[in-house]
């Protein structure tokens, strides 16, 4: 039975992952999704999250996303229920941890205000969430971790791909302005834990082969240079794009604690898919 409570968190786990790194989080940054959940009809939000994340379910099982490796029998309709449950909790749990985190939404908020938000996002961070499997380990693992510095190359190129189209924009000056020290420290050590859960933890490609080769320490270790790697991108695409022009020394780390969020998960991913 532990085991079987621990494969369910493992799953549950991934699929937030997922979430977080294919689309959803451009779009937990983006303040036009934080302006329609507060400007849309809700009875549109309701239709439009049910029915995305229907479709987002039945899509991706017909393309084996969702069934990869499973009985049969739960292709019919009541894996179809089971998934999109599934998409559905990952989706809002990640999207109200997210929002918290940045300080969009508080533990003061209304409750129309809390659902409007989660209604918004669970349709990008379901997708999310459902193509996660496709990086599951699958056939025999690389053998072991990346020789240094080849692994820090490999965060750079993560972090770098899934950072730079966000850098840019005015989120994350409006993001850290939400943001005091309290949430910028929780921030960081979500980070750090989210870049341990992808790289040894969650079951994704080639983690026996890490895992193997690393002890606890080690994979702690690694998961700080994933960070650390994720902050430097940080700063370098922030100074690049103006961010720290007539700035205080207080707002610039805070921009870089929110975009160094996104980049960890790209640098620890990188690991996983390159």
């Amino acid at each position: 039975m532990r085991e079987t409570h621990a494969s369910l968190l493992r799953d549950q786990g991934r699929g937030i992952a997922g979430a977080l790194l294919v689309v959803g989080l451009s779009l937990l940054y983006t303040m036009e999704t934080w302006w329609l959940a507060a400007t849309l009809p809700m009875s549109y939000l309701l239709v439009y999250a049910v029915g995305g994340l229907a479709v987002v379910t039945v899509t991706t099982r017909h393309v084996n996303f969702r069934v990869q490796g499973r009985d049969p029998s739960e292709r019919r309709w009541w894996g179809v229920v089971v998934d999109f449950s599934e998409l559905l909790l990952q989706s809002f749990v990640t999207a109200y941890l997210v929002l918290l985190l940045f300080g969009i939404l508080t533990l003061n908020d209304r409750l129309p205000v809390v659902v409007r938000h989660g209604l918004i996002q669970v349709v990008p961070l379901g997708f999310g969430a459902s193509v996660s499997n496709l990086l599951v380990q699958e056939g025999e693992t690389s053998g072991g971790e990346a020789d240094f510095p080849k692994n820090v190359a490999v965060f750079t190129l993560g972090a770098l791909f899934v950072a730079f189209p966000v850098a840019p924009t005015e989120e994350m000056e409006k993001i850290a302005s939400h943001m005091g020290w309290a949430h910028a420290l929780l921030l960081i050590v979500v980070s750090l834990l989210v870049s341990q859960l992808i790289l040894h933890e969650l079951g994704f490609r080639d983690q026996e082969g890490r895992v193997s080769t690393r002890s606890r320490v080690h994979q702690w270790g690694i998961a700080f240079v994933a960070y650390a790697v994720a902050a430097t991108v940080s700063v370098a695409l922030l100074a690049a794009f103006g961010h720290f022009i007539d700035t205080t020394l207080s707002e610039a780390v805070q921009q870089v604690v929110v975009l160094s969020f996104l980049a960890s998960v790209g640098a620890s991913a990188g690991e996983v898919v390159i």
